[in-house]
């Protein structure tokens, strides 16, 4: 997600204060548990506004949201990224090739395929070697 502008931020503000006042009219008890998705957007919104600006304009108080900010984080895991070998040989060289196919992708990426079969699938391999880069 990309960062609001200030002008944007302001105007999605105001919304979530809308909803955090539909929400506090319509909850079971006097003292229910902010829902996760308001937490969520109000948090997002400390990415462009200040924690007092936010916190304030929502009647929230900046401890909590800075604490909700914290185990926000704690929980969104960023996925890892995959590692990519640096040089892979599938096959030794016991046959002796009858066709040998090379791409270099423009990042310099380059995969070099020996083959002695009349027909190989090499389409589902090129596409994730240009895929992946």
């Amino acid at each position: 997600m990309q960062p609001l502008s200030p002008a944007q931020a302001e105007e999605a503000l105001t919304q979530l204060t809308h909803h955090f006042a539909q929400w506090r009219q319509n909850r079971q008890t006097p003292r229910g548990r902010i829902p996760h998705g308001l937490w969520a957007q109000a948090v997002a919104l400390m990415a462009t506004l200040s924690v007092a600006r936010v916190a304030h304009q929502l009647g929230l108080t900046p401890y909590a949201l800075k604490k909700r900010r914290e185990a926000l984080k704690a929980t969104a895991s960023p996925l890892p990224l995959p590692q990519v070998p640096h040089f892979v040989e599938v096959a030794a060289a016991w046959r002796t090739p009858a066709t040998e196919v090379e791409i270099q992708h423009s990042d310099g990426a380059r995969l070099r395929i020996s083959y002695s079969e009349a027909a190989p699938a090499l389409v589902p391999l090129l596409q994730t070697f240009l895929n992946s880069h």
